[in-house]
């Protein structure tokens, strides 16, 4: 009779202690997972802009310089000698 009390008492004691404590960690996760989320997206989305950024600039790195300028007036050249062709 004292082991099934003992038993008991363990039982309700773990309940009692268990349901606020599994509460709490629950409502923890429940606001912290959108705010990890969030972070998450956040710094994909500053990667995304940062690459987008260095991709713009080397493409303007090559557009202004010396051998772009060539390629482009080369470009101009055939163009206008198939124009002048046809």
């Amino acid at each position: 009779m004292k082991k099934l009390f003992e038993n008991l008492t363990i039982l309700i004691g773990s309940i009692i202690i268990g349901i606020p404590l599994g509460f709490l960690v629950g409502m923890i996760c429940w606001f912290r997972f959108p705010y990890q989320v969030y972070l998450e997206s956040r710094a994909k989305l500053a990667r995304r802009r940062l690459d987008e950024a260095r991709e713009f600039v080397e493409q303007y790195e090559k557009e202004s310089s010396v051998e772009g300028m060539w390629e482009r007036h080369i470009e101009r050249i055939k163009n206008k000698k198939q124009s002048y062709d046809n």
